[in-house]
């Protein structure tokens, strides 16, 4: 994990064996769209693969389809602060907003980290200035015939709302989630206002992430 997503996530352990699967998802994924001499390339060399297939996509890895009854990975996640204490949620994070998801961009992966990005509409803030449409990244994701997720944190919905917890990602300009507590799922109005009535009063008492 580099030193930009790890500040993002402080810390989050993600088992050594998820690095050789995403490895291979990432050639699997340069395999196919590749012609012959460069799926050779791929064989010979899949740490450069990995590189191009990143570069290629601007970083982003492009699914086409997702497997209709995927094979589920629950991969653990350990934190540097109690993520159920909302005060220190917000203290951690740069932005708490709500936002709808618009659509799915693509997947990454760096130094064996799985991540799925989304473009998202800000709809209101509560804490810190973002406006329009954004990429929301959140850990976990397709890789092959596995969905991957982070402390069970299901994959984001494209068309819903959500309350997002996050920390920007200057390297990308995205915006990471906390799995599982950074993203609440917003099924009406009601839960709404009570959401924003929650975190707001975490934000006037927030406790700062040192």
């Amino acid at each position: 994990m580099n030193n930009n997503i790890q500040s993002e996530i402080n810390k989050i352990e993600i088992p050594e064996g998820l690095s050789r699967r995403t490895e291979l998802g990432v050639q699997k994924a340069k395999t196919e769209m590749s012609s012959k001499t460069k799926k050779r390339k791929l064989l010979a060399a899949p740490a450069i693969a990995a590189a191009i297939a990143l570069s290629v996509a601007g970083s982003v890895l492009f699914l086409e389809n997702t497997p209709g009854n995927p094979e589920v990975q629950n991969i653990p996640a350990s934190y540097a602060f109690d993520v159920t204490d909302q005060k220190q949620l917000v203290g951690w994070a740069d932005n708490v907003f709500i936002g709808k998801v618009q659509e799915t961009k693509g997947t990454s992966n760096e130094d064996g980290i799985l991540e799925t990005q989304y473009e998202v509409e800000v709809a209101e803030n509560i804490k810190g200035q973002l406006n329009g449409r954004i990429t929301v990244n959140q850990q976990g994701g397709y890789e092959g015939n596995k969905l991957v997720l982070v402390e069970n944190d299901q994959l984001l919905k494209e068309g819903e709302s959500y309350l997002f917890v996050s920390r920007q990602n200057k390297k990308h300009g995205w915006h990471t989630i906390v799995p599982a507590y950074g993203d609440i799922l917003i099924e009406n109005e009601k839960q709404k206002e009570e959401l924003i009535s929650i975190y707001k009063a975490a934000y006037d008492n927030e406790v700062p992430f040192e």
